[in-house]
């Protein structure tokens, strides 16, 4: 009887829209584990209803509240001509080590892909490292861990580091997904990135999971669990998997 009830569970989560967890999320917790419960500091940022909200994660020893400048309202019109919600959570640290406080400077984006940028001014002019995203995880281990469905076409995440003096993202092999959703259309799913032979097919409205991106092409898992390349397309509208698109200008 317990084998049953467990091929049962698990022919549920293998179809579309059921899932014990949302994949294409981080799960808060896991971000939240990369600082100690008793240090951590949760903070959200939020511009409007209608635009994703950012959440800050990080150690309280390497924060504080903003120091604003005397031309703070210049700084703000700047943002407001533009047509973009800007906001100074945070002063902070990305080690112990450190001297001197990073400003984190947050704003909407221009057509709801947020970002926040790390900089040593509050002056919008200054030189910064700007890093799309709605998740961002300072633990104080020089880097800066953030995620988000920003200036991209799924719910990436990505590690920026300091090195040589500079805040740099660190290069991945692969970017990963994890997106589970339906195919609006019938997707052939190919045993390499030159088509040279096909693994499966995906009928409209049948499971997709995205599970990374190599360039122009992604790896698919259907329903039963073979994988195989495709080529998506990259627009601001979904066409081959809903929900999959490009989120940004």
């Amino acid at each position: 009887m317990k084998r049953f009830h467990w091929l049962g569970v698990l022919l549920l989560l293998m179809l579309p829209g059921v899932a014990l967890a949302e994949d294409s999320v981080m799960n808060l917790g896991e971000a939240k584990s990369l600082v100690a419960a008793e240090y951590r500091l949760t903070k959200d940022v939020v511009f409007d209803p209608a635009i994703q909200k950012i959440t800050l994660i990080t150690d309280k020893r390497l924060a504080r509240a903003p120091k604003l400048p005397p031309d703070e309202e210049k700084y703000k019109k700047f943002y407001e001509e533009a047509g973009v919600y800007m906001a100074y959570p945070l002063d902070v640290k990305l080690s112990a080590e450190d001297k001197d406080y990073l400003v984190l400077r947050c704003d909407s984006g221009g057509s709801n892909d947020p970002q926040c940028v790390l900089s040593a001014s509050q002056d919008p002019d200054t030189p910064g490292t700007a890093i799309p995203g709605t998740l961002f995880v300072i633990p104080g281990d020089g880097c800066v861990y953030s995620a988000g469905h920003t200036n991209n076409l799924f719910y990436a995440r990505a590690l920026t580091c300091r090195k040589d003096g500079k805040l740099q993202l660190v290069a991945q092999p692969f970017a990963y997904a994890g997106f589970r959703s339906a195919a609006l259309r019938p997707l052939t799913l190919y045993a390499d990135k030159q088509k040279s032979g096909i693994v499966a097919t995906i009928d409209q409205g049948g499971f997709v999971e995205v599970l990374l991106q190599d360039g122009d092409f992604f790896l698919l898992r259907n329903r039963f669990g073979l994988v195989g390349w495709a080529a998506l397309e990259q627009s601001q509208q979904a066409t081959d998997i809903e929900g999959f698109f490009y989120n940004g200008d």
